[in-house]
């Protein structure tokens, strides 16, 4: 820079006859301004992200200043700068024969990632111990200082801790080597801990413990898990039959139900059918009353529709027998195949619906045999007044006929006569017969005329017959007046 400004001085100075004096001026002060700027320029420091800038020297804050990720000038004569590398480096730390609390010697190789610290106030620390070190230097300070605060770590932990809870030994190195490596402005960002090691073989006899427990426990946890798949696998098969059985007897006290209305309907229709058939019956009986064939036949429709009903009710017992028997052989397999409860409650519905099926059809039997029973009767009871009306206008009519009770009585009675005759013949159709005897009234004259004074004159000797069999005839055949006693007595009868 001085060689710059000497040569253009020496140019001026040369040619100062021609050049006028203002622009001497002006280039010296143009040139004086650019050495400056100049000078400034490389004094201005920036810093990089991955370095820390140490000034020292005269810096009014103490031995050195740290800058980082920021630019700071450098006063000449009177401060000095030099920066620190912030790239981590590994430090592999080969830990050998440490005693643990129980006193036994453990090898513990470590790698260790650690870096220079840039937190404020600790990176401080490296520019006062670190600077002007090289790696190497570094990282055999950081090795020291790792070794022995494992080590003092190691000291204060079983070796079954140490070996079971890995990430709390861990742990406790990190925040030991921390605080030690932070006194020389290094920050640990990473403990990894490649094996421990017992001279003894502790630890071996840990791991094989361990891994025999972990055998077993992996065993007892397939069986347990086999044993829940069996276990699950049982419930779901038991749920199914559960459901199976439920959906059975639910189908089985539906058919039921519905079997039963089924029943009772068929028995309802089949009973009002009795009980129309049975009054048109009654009424075609009633209106034919008057003649014994429509008696008969009146008797014989009633007895057909009670034969018919009759055996709708079998035929329906029949079929609610065979549903009922289905019924009971599904209710049997279902608790087969349930073994539960909830077949016995089908079967225990399934009867108290067929006694309700049963009552129900009992009483519409009995209802139809009952209304049957009351229209025959009164069918026949129609037809013997409707017999005994005519009979009474006939004999109103004969009465009035033959002018008298007497006539009306004598015809009445030769009427009954073949019933009568048929009666002593039956009385003395086994008795030994030696003589006949005849009577007659012993008037002269005969036929028709003389008709109802034969017939009356027929009544004595009956009177008599009677009486030697042992029969008394009732008063409405009349009775002997004293002279036609006396006359008969008299009078012999004839012998042959």
């Amino acid at each position: 820079m001085l060689s710059v400004v000497t040569s253009i001085l020496a140019a001026v100075s040369n040619k100062s006859e021609s050049i006028p004096a203002e622009l001497i001026l002006f280039i010296l002060i143009a040139a004086i301004v650019l050495i400056l700027f100049i000078t400034i320029a490389k004094r201005y420091k920036r810093c990089p992200a991955n370095k820390i800038l140490v000034v020292y020297g005269k810096t009014g804050s103490g031995a050195a200043r740290c800058v980082h990720g920021g630019a700071a000038f450098i006063w000449p004569l009177f401060q000095a700068y030099d920066f620190l590398d912030l790239e981590p480096f590994v430090v592999p730390i080969d830990l050998s024969n440490a005693l643990s609390q129980e006193n036994i010697r453990v090898s513990v190789p470590t790698t260790v990632t650690a870096a220079i610290s840039n937190v404020p106030g600790v990176m401080e620390n490296a520019a006062v111990r670190l600077l002007g070190l090289g790696r190497e230097q570094i990282q055999d300070q950081a090795q020291d200082i790792i070794l022995g605060q494992m080590r003092a770590v190691i000291a204060t932990m079983g070796i079954e801790e140490i070996n079971r809870d890995r990430q709390a030994f861990m742990g406790k190195v990190n925040e030991a080597v921390s605080m030690e490596l932070e006194k020389i402005g290094l920050q640990v960002i990473n403990v990894n801990i490649r094996d421990i090691q017992d001279e003894s073989g502790y630890i071996k006899a840990l791991g094989r413990k361990a891994a025999a427990e972990a055998i077993n426990q992996a065993n007892i946890d397939v069986a347990e898990q086999e044993k829940t798949g069996e276990t699950g696998v049982a419930e779901r098969k038991r749920d199914t039959r559960v459901a199976v059985a439920a959906a059975n007897a639910t189908a089985d006290i539906g058919e039921a139900t519905a079997n039963r209305d089924k029943r009772q309907k068929v028995a309802g229709l089949e009973a009002e059918a009795v009980e129309a058939e049975t009054q048109a019956n009654a009424k075609k009986a009633a209106y034919n009353a008057n003649q014994n064939v429509a008696e008969q036949q009146a008797r014989q429709r009633s007895e057909s529709a009670s034969r018919e009903a009759d055996g709708a009710v079998r035929v329906a017992q029949e079929n609610a027998q065979k549903k009922a028997e289905d019924a009971r052989a599904l209710r049997e397999q279902s608790r087969l195949n349930a073994e539960m409860i909830v077949p016995a409650n089908a079967e225990k519905q399934r009867v108290v619906i067929n006694a309700d099926a049963q009552k129900e059809q009992a009483i519409r039997i009995a209802e139809g045999q009952a209304q049957a029973t009351i229209a025959k009767m009164s069918a026949e009871g129609k037809g013997v007044q409707a017999i005994l009306d005519g009979k009474a206008e006939g004999y109103q009519r004969l009465v009035e006929s033959c002018g008298g009770d007497k006539g009306a009585a004598a015809l009445l009675l030769i009427e009954k006569l073949i019933e009568v005759a048929n009666v002593q013949a039956k009385a003395i159709q086994n008795l030994p017969i030696e003589k006949v005897f005849v009577w007659d009234g012993g008037g002269e004259t005969g036929g028709m005329k003389n008709l109802g004074q034969r017939i009356m004159g027929a009544l004595p000797p009956m009177h008599e017959l009677a009486k030697q069999v042992g029969l008394d005839l009732p008063e409405f055949l009349g009775k002997l007046h004293e002279e036609a006693k006396k006359t008969q007595k008299k009078t012999p009868p004839a012998e042959e």
